[in-house]
């Protein structure tokens, strides 16, 4: 702060007015700050030495401001700043001297000396570090006299209002400060981060040993450094979980083993200025922890002369933590700018959330200056390929324990999101090695809470409480968090067992939950910014029909399914997760599902359609579609694939299987009277209200009472020549007459291709995708088994379509289908024996 111009006084032996300005700032003193006090006094009649200035700073001014004052101090100014003011209000105030005082202290170093004013009095007060360690640790405080205080109340509460000595232990000179059962944490700013070492850790960043992937990125960052570009203020960007602090270990260890000077720390370890300080001595290798933004400044300016071409990188992780204490923020601010003048080899190099706010606090903390400093770099989810290969080294140094077939649902649950990604192996591998099926596993869905809840399974409720007050208060030292529970005893014990347990970390003395997801999760009940991006791979009407037969019973296995609609396991699991991801399932244990309460009820009142049209809605890659809709932007149903290739970067897929996943969609919007689609094939959002189309729809009885047989299976009831040409002419904006056209209209409303009037499919090729899906159906799959190994198919046929059919027309529909299947070439055109 400033006393800005102060009370005039007489010079005795000149005469003149001294007019004096006193600064505390804890920055240096700039040339400008100098020049204001100047531009103050020359109306004041300065050149004309009617006033004398004097200019007070206990910080020291900077190499410009002193080149500034040696042009004017002719005017009539003097200056006393920094050290040699210190030394002088000490003697004047009969303070007693460093000298005298630090013969008081032992085992400890002097960091920096200060005198202090409270309403009681001058103090000195010392900032100390242990012998055997470079941390600021402690501090002290002596009275006028010499004598060392030993008032509990009077430090604690300097603790409290001095953010400087916020991290720091008082020393009293005949008590303990905390009772015995305090843990004794020697105080350490540890180099470099603490990080894992196996593949599947997810609660520690990924260590250089098990990291993969980012080879772009990484490339992009160290080319940056190697050819010296600008700016020399880099930003590493990116959500909770992603894996910022694993790419910074990383990028520490390559430099470092490159020959580059590096500095890696965690900022939620750094508590005071003098922390800063002390890594700034660690960085440069000095000899002294600055006391001062001069000092620091010398300190860095000498490693830059020292590098000799190398390059010289520190390195701040999670440095959004500093962003609720200002002096800590303007401290790092401050090396950014003075790396910035060097101009030289050396960076620094910030990881932080992105998921913040710009400004923190805009009379305090404002990230402008360092934002117009650097060059951000932004860190993405992880790409499909990246996935993968993690997957398969998590595998590999697992036994091989995960199937095949599970590895492509939990790409598609984690959706590139490294932390969940780990998560969701850690949680399958630990259910499959207590003997749970990796099928059911896949039904269950492996909702996001589940993997939450299983932390926690150690916890009693008093431990759990204590652990989300804890959260709330995180990231903290022991004392802060004992001072904050008003020094509860089950303190101690909890936080022991919460790090034994991996729930809390503890770097140095301070502790913090292991991954900011799982923190808002405790603190807010917050998920990630995650939603599914479900894919729909079962057209409405055949979903529907069979939801009709579930909704009588009460718990579901996939024996119950296989054996209550006559189907195969494969469509029985298929179903499962079909109808888990419409919410019309829940999990109740591992392979056994119930209809939910909520669904029951609304089934019961006729409303299933509203229901589900909110789910639908709910799901990302319609909201989008819809927003573009509403905003004016042009979609046509061919853009459709290309929307799902997009929104599914982790899922490999032919442009075949994007147009039918495409046409399913469409044909659950259309169902639903989501959307329409005009003549241009152009998506409009329906004018159908919800309550309308919720009263119209119903239980969707239409679009499931369309299939035949005890499976809900697509049997055609015309040639396939007959519905490419009904196809052809609604394309064409035609209607289509006639007896065959009509049966024609009723297979492509069948095969869930016509909804409403509207046509799902906007050419041929996806006609005909869609219809090869349909009768590739699971429940199909022994009757093209027989067909293909030229055995007879009747019987089991007739199993398929179900009793109670003359023989004539079952021989006729089968023929039907089997038609159908060679034009589509799922069957070669030949004659087969029944």
């Amino acid at each position: 702060m400033s006393t800005g111009v102060g009370s005039v006084q007489f010079a005795r032996a000149t005469g003149q007015k001294i007019i004096g300005e006193a600064k505390a700032h804890s920055k240096s003193m700039s040339g400008q700050t100098v020049a204001a006090f100047v531009g103050k006094l020359l109306p004041l009649g300065l050149l004309e030495k009617k006033v004398h200035g004097l200019f007070l700073s206990l910080s020291p001014l900077t190499p410009e401001a002193e080149d500034y004052f040696r042009t004017v101090e002719n005017m009539g100014l003097t200056t006393k700043v920094g050290k040699e003011l210190y030394n002088q209000i000490t003697a004047t105030l009969h303070l007693p001297t460093e000298e005298f005082l630090y013969r008081e202290i032992k085992g400890y170093d002097l960091v920096a000396p200060n005198i202090l004013k409270t309403d009681t009095g001058l103090y000195k007060l010392f900032i100390l570090k242990e012998v055997n360690s470079g941390t600021p640790s402690n501090f002290v405080v002596f009275n006028k006299s010499g004598s060392q205080i030993d008032d509990e109340r009077f430090l604690e509460d300097l603790k409290i209002g001095v953010s400087e000595l916020a991290g720091l232990d008082f020393i009293m000179p005949s008590k303990k400060k905390i009772v015995d059962e305090t843990p004794q944490v020697k105080r350490e700013i540890v180099r470099g981060l603490t990080v894992g070492t196996e593949w599947a850790d997810y609660r520690l960043p990924a260590g250089p040993t098990v990291f993969v992937g980012r080879n772009e990125f990484i490339g992009e960052l160290l080319s940056h450094i190697k050819h010296n570009e600008l700016p020399h203020v880099l930003q590493i960007k990116s959500r909770s979980g992603v894996g910022k602090s694993s790419l910074v270990s990383f990028l520490e260890n390559k430099l470092s083993m490159d020959g580059v000077i590096t500095e890696l720390h965690d900022s939620r370890d750094v508590k005071t200025i003098y922390d800063v300080f002390y890594l700034v001595q660690r960085f440069t290798q000095s000899s002294i922890i600055a006391t001062n933004f001069i000092e620091l400044d010398e300190q860095l300016k000498n490693l830059q002369l020292s590098l000799n071409g190398q390059k010289a990188v520190f390195f701040v992780d999670q440095f959004e933590s500093t962003f609720s204490n200002p002096d800590i923020f303007d401290c790092y601010e401050y090396i950014a700018n003075s790396i910035t003048k060097l101009r030289g080899g050396v960076y620094i190099v910030f990881a932080r959330k992105n998921d913040q706010l710009t400004t923190y606090d805009n009379s305090k903390v404002s990230l402008n200056r360092i934002n117009q400093l650097s060059k951000s770099f932004t860190l993405p989810d992880f790409e499909n390929k990246e996935s993968i290969l993690l997957l398969e080294k998590i595998n590999e140094n697992n036994s091989n324990i995960l199937s095949k077939e599970i590895l492509p649902y939990i790409i598609e649950f984690a959706q590139g999101f490294p932390w969940l990604l780990k998560r969701t192996i850690a949680h399958v591998l630990k259910l499959t090695r207590k003997g749970d099926s990796q099928r059911d596993l896949i039904s269950a869905g492996l909702k996001l809470n589940d993997l939450f809840e299983e932390e926690l399974e150690g916890l009693d409720e008093i431990e759990k409480d204590y652990l989300v007050k804890i959260a709330a208060k995180l990231p903290a030292d022991f004392n802060e968090l004992q001072y904050q529970f008003d020094e509860d005893p089950m303190l101690v014990k909890v936080l022991d067992k919460l790090t034994a347990y991996r729930l809390v970390r503890l770097s140095g003395s301070t502790y913090d939950t292991y991954n900011d997801v799982f923190k808002e999760y405790l603190v807010y009940q917050k998920l990630p910014e995650f939603r599914l991006l479900v894919i729909y791979r079962m057209y409405p009407s055949s979903v529907i029909s069979q939801f009709h037969k579930l909704i009588t019973m009460r718990k579901l296995t996939i024996t119950k399914i296989t054996e209550n609609l006559n189907v195969r396991e494969g469509y029985a699991f298929n179903l499962v997760k079909e109808l888990r991801n419409l919410d019309l399932l829940d999990a109740v244990k591992s392979g056994e599902w119930i209809i939910p309460t909520n669904v029951r009820d609304i089934y019961s009142q006729g409303t299933l359609a509203g229901y589900l049209r909110r789910k639908i809605l709910d799901n990302q890659l319609v909201e989008t579609l819809l927003k573009k809709n509403l905003s004016g932007e042009k979609i046509f149903e061919s853009d459709i694939p290309t929307y799902f290739s997009e929104s599914y970067p982790f899922i490999e897929a032919s442009e075949k299987t994007w147009g039918l996943y495409s046409t399913i969609l469409k044909s659950w919007l259309l169902a639903l009277k989501i959307i329409e689609i005009d003549g241009e094939g152009r998506i409009i959002a329906s004018d159908v209200s919800h309550n309308d189309a919720t009263a119209e729809l119903g239980n969707l009885k239409k679009i499931s009472g369309l299939r035949a047989g005890n499976k809900g299976l697509f049997f055609p009831v015309t040639s396939h020549a007959k519905m490419i040409e009904v196809t052809s002419l609604i394309l064409n904006g035609e209607e289509p007459t006639g007896k065959e056209a009509l049966k024609a209209k009723s297979d492509l409303n069948n095969a869930g291709v016509l909804v409403g009037g509207h046509l799902a499919v906007s050419n041929i090729e996806e006609l005909n995708e869609a219809l090869t899906a349909q009768i590739l159906d699971d429940g199909y799959e022994d009757f093209w088994k027989a067909i293909h190994a030229d055995q007879p198919c009747y019987e089991i046929f007739k199993g398929i379509a179900g009793e109670g059919l003359t023989e004539s027309t079952l021989k006729w529909r089968l023929r039907k289908l089997t038609a159908l299947a060679k034009k589509l070439k799922i069957i070669p055109n030949k004659r087969f024996k029944y």
